[in-house]
């Protein structure tokens, strides 16, 4: 039986959002069929649940190393000015897990989840590497740095663009072999690595929640959905909120469902006339009377889980141009409304008002066919096979 050390960024339970999800669909790819030592390396504590979620797995051992918050900032800083690492590589950089990586026995795989463990490629003894580096992060900072009003948010994104392009073609040539989200991110880090090409592959995630379609009511009624922790789920909701929302018809009801949204966002949505929910237990009847998805993304990217959800269920999706390169042969008008000043998004609610947008349920569906987990067994078995 061979062996897998696999090196998580953050908690990968509960499968609530698109890192986790990901993340644990490769561990369960190889759990049973190898013997599988997983390390995380996180800024906060294991999350309850996670144990018993790997113990389930029957992994052969797993260690958490927290990582001090002040221990880390003062890494990010050194390993900038030492190595031009990103900041957020080197805030990662963590004494105790490189010591401990050094005495696990050599794997036939070591696998590195998220470029943020990306410098442990130096610290496990493996055969072969991958890593998964899922979008491209560089991309979505330059972008939404484009797009932003100056603030500490922006000239981080300004200073790490840069590092993170370079930190990724340098983590795609040291690694057998490199994953991402979509193919549109494949091709762009293939252009870049040229002689390397061949070891990038575009591998999309699969339907976690088989959403019922919504009623037919749902024509006037919007939701967005996603952990407002995460910055560009954060700038997109209030982007929306500050530029679309207000001018809308009042025949449109909206839901927001999403983590830690913070008490200023609260406070907005509650003014706005919006339902806002942390948590909801049933996605289906929470959504059956809105049948519009919005992911006005202004940084971020890849394959959006809720968007794959949503194409999947046949709901109407709004989504901004960096929204939608997740999907492939994505048509503007008939699988999807793709805006991206205000003034599009407006419009598009305007025909979705008065019937100018023909909703089609059936096609809409058939843009997310093919999209399945299975593609992450069948990488690992191969594997496992040779």
């Amino acid at each position: 039986m061979k062996t897998v050390t696999f090196v998580f960024q953050r908690n990968i339970f509960p499968k609530s959002s698109g890192y986790p999800l990901r993340a644990s669909r490769w561990l369960e790819a190889f759990a049973g069929k190898a013997n599988v030592h997983v390390v995380f390396i996180n800024a906060r504590p294991m999350n309850p649940g996670a144990e018993d979620y790997l113990n389930g797995l029957g992994v052969a051992s797993w260690k958490h190393f927290e990582v001090n918050r002040f221990r880390g900032a003062f890494n990010a800083l050194w390993y900038l000015f030492t190595r031009r690492m990103p900041l957020q590589a080197g805030f990662y950089a963590d004494r105790r897990a490189r010591n401990y990586l050094n005495t696990l026995p050599k794997a036939d795989l070591a696998f590195f989840s998220e470029r943020r463990v990306g410098d442990y490629l130096r610290n496990v003894r493996a055969k072969e590497t991958w890593i998964d580096l899922c979008d491209l992060v560089d991309d979505n900072y330059k972008t939404g740095a484009a797009r932003m009003n100056w603030s500490p948010y922006k000239l981080y994104y300004l200073l790490e663009w840069p590092l993170l392009r370079r930190w990724d073609i340098k983590l795609a040539k040291k690694s057998d072999r490199t994953f991402l989200v979509t193919e549109y991110f494949a091709r762009m880090l293939a252009r870049r690595l040229n002689g390397h090409a061949g070891k990038i592959k575009a591998l999309e995630n699969g339907i976690n929640v088989a959403l019922e379609g919504a009623r037919p009511s749902g024509r006037y009624g919007w939701y967005f959905l996603g952990p407002l922790s995460y910055k560009p789920n954060y700038d997109g909701l209030k982007w929306f909120l500050d530029h679309v929302q207000p001018f809308i018809s009042r025949k449109f009801e909206g839901k927001v469902i999403g983590v830690n949204a913070p008490e200023s966002l609260r406070h907005r949505l509650n003014e706005a006339g919006i339902a806002y929910l942390e948590y909801a237990e049933d996605l289906d009847s929470e959504l059956k009377d809105y049948g519009i998805c919005i992911a006005p993304m202004i940084s971020g990217g890849g394959l959006l889980n809720k968007c794959l959800e949503a194409f999947h269920s046949g709901r109407i999706v709004i989504l901004s141009p960096r929204a939608s390169t997740g999907f492939k042969n994505i048509q503007n008008g008939i699988h999807a409304l793709v805006c991206d000043k205000a003034e599009a998004w407006l419009q598009a609610f305007d025909d979705i008002n008065s019937g100018r947008y023909v909703w089609h349920q059936k096609r809409i569906q058939h843009l997310v066919d093919g999209y399945s987990w299975e593609r992450f067994d069948a990488e690992a078995d191969a594997f496992l096979r040779d």
